[in-house]
């Protein structure tokens, strides 16, 4: 692992990084929660609302994501929301959001985001780890400026997500986890309409600024806050984003989150995914997308649920190829327990995103370990960890199944790429690793495709 001449590739790299950040307020699964919430009625018969608007739907969507062993996300109410704000204490609080997750990570490592949210509050300044690392853009005069995030506080609102974190064998009620992850009850603030006023008219001039975009939280809509339905609020966003690649060509990494609102999703993919050149996922976002799409396959999809199997990467290796085809994109990576995994044509250089999978499963052990990253030398941690041989194994088989060569537990090829995981088997924190994975493979693949190695 080159850990020390990936740093220095990535020092000033210009990133674009939008829309969604917020403060996670974070509680532990415990008797003190189960006794402020209201049991549901059929615990054996769980199925979680679209929409969270009592205690009794908290309940009852945290109890599901327990069983079925797997992170999971819903809306709530603003009435809800603000129950909880005056009602609840966080056991903790951290930055939130995938914006705001990838943000920190990217100004922590030395690159230089750009980055755009809805709402900044002083609250929501405090989360930055290096706020005076992070330009913020604002339009004057027709010309995108860049302030320092001290002066873009532009709200006294915060937009704040609950995090229920849960371990194997805690019980809620009569359930029980099956694995280590949480449940988000997430607030959707009506100013997160995707639409950001002047900005969206100038973005091309941060196109002409950067190298590459992350861009993430197209599912912070509801109907509610949507007069005129998804679809004309994705629409925009997808002119945004044609915008933003005009004023210079670089790489739109798009990161996907699951919504519970089929409408939402269908607009998602319909408007925004095939617009991206690398769309990121996890593995339950990648079945939930294949199955939006309609694809079949002969085997059956992996699940959380069941016990790992090497052969899983098969099956996930031909979900990734079909969704490439039928989105018509360049890239589609999925960050799985035990490996790494992208399938791409036409995308950056093999070599350059086989480096860039390989720093992100440093960065994931890391942030897994330590719970957060503040500075290159927190990787060191994650060094610590092997890569895990039962993605070496997985990794092997899929290499015999595309009849080419592994070298040292990795596939390289034109069109598929994949490294084993660094896994942490008692994690400090499951929240945000996903967006920690995407963030830093996306980051490193630009710069060494770039060439920023020789630059320097």
């Amino acid at each position: 692992m080159k850990l020390e001449s990936n740093i220095n590739v990535l020092e000033g790299l210009p990133v674009f990084v939008a829309y969604n950040a917020n403060v996670d307020a974070i509680i532990r699964v415990d008797e003190d929660l189960e006794s402020y919430l209201d049991r549901p009625s059929e615990s054996r018969k769980l199925t979680p609302p679209s929409l969270l608007d009592s205690k009794r739907d908290l309940a009852t969507a945290i109890m599901y994501a327990m069983a079925a062993g797997q992170g999971d996300e819903i809306a709530m109410t603003d009435d809800f929301a603000a129950t909880l704000e005056s009602e609840l204490d966080p056991d903790s609080q951290q930055m939130g959001g995938q914006t705001g997750i990838m943000t920190n990570l990217i100004s922590s490592l030395g690159a230089s985001p750009i980055t755009y949210t809805y709402l900044v509050s002083d609250r929501q300044l405090s989360m930055f780890q290096h706020p005076d690392e992070v330009r913020y853009p604002l339009v004057e005069d027709d010309e995108v400026t860049f302030v320092p995030l001290s002066e873009a506080v532009n709200a006294k609102r915060t937009k704040i997500n609950w995090v229920f974190e849960f371990r194997i064998g805690d019980k809620l009620f009569d359930v029980r986890a099956t694995d280590n992850t949480r449940f988000i009850a997430a607030s959707r603030p009506p100013e997160f309409d995707l639409v950001a006023g002047d900005l969206d008219t100038h973005i091309n001039q941060i196109g002409e600024t950067v190298d590459g975009a992350l861009l993430a939280g197209y599912h912070n809509l509801t109907s509610d806050h949507v007069e005129d339905g998804y679809e004309q609020a994705h629409r925009h966003a997808r002119d945004v984003i044609r915008r933003l690649r005009s004023g210079g060509n670089l790489e739109v990494h798009i990161e996907y989150a699951v919504t519970h609102d089929d409408n939402l999703r269908e607009s998602i993919y319909k408007w925004i995914l095939p617009e991206a050149n690398v769309i990121g996922t996890d593995t339950h976002e990648l079945t939930v997308l294949y199955d939006d799409a309609g694809l079949k396959v002969t085997e059956d999809k992996p699940t959380e649920e069941t016990p790992f199997e090497a052969s899983e990467i098969l099956t996930h290796y031909k979900m990734l190829s079909a969704l490439r085809d039928e989105l018509g994109v360049d890239c589609i990576r999925l960050h799985a327990m035990e490996y790494h995994l992208t399938v791409m044509d036409s995308y950056l250089p093999p070599e350059a995103v086989l480096r860039g999978l390989m720093f992100a499963a440093v960065n994931a052990a890391t942030k897994a370990a330590r719970g957060n990253i503040t500075s290159p030398d927190d990787l060191d941690t994650g060094l610590t960890y092997e890569p895990s041989k039962k993605g070496r194994d997985a990794i092997e088989l899929l290499a015999d199944h595309v009849d080419k060569a592994v070298d040292a537990g990795t596939l390289c090829t034109p069109t598929v790429v994949a490294c084993p995981n660094r896994v942490v088997e008692d994690p400090a924190g499951t929240v945000g690793i996903g967006d920690i994975v995407s963030s830093s493979s996306f980051i490193l693949e630009l710069a060494v495709a770039n060439d920023r190695d020789e630059a320097r």
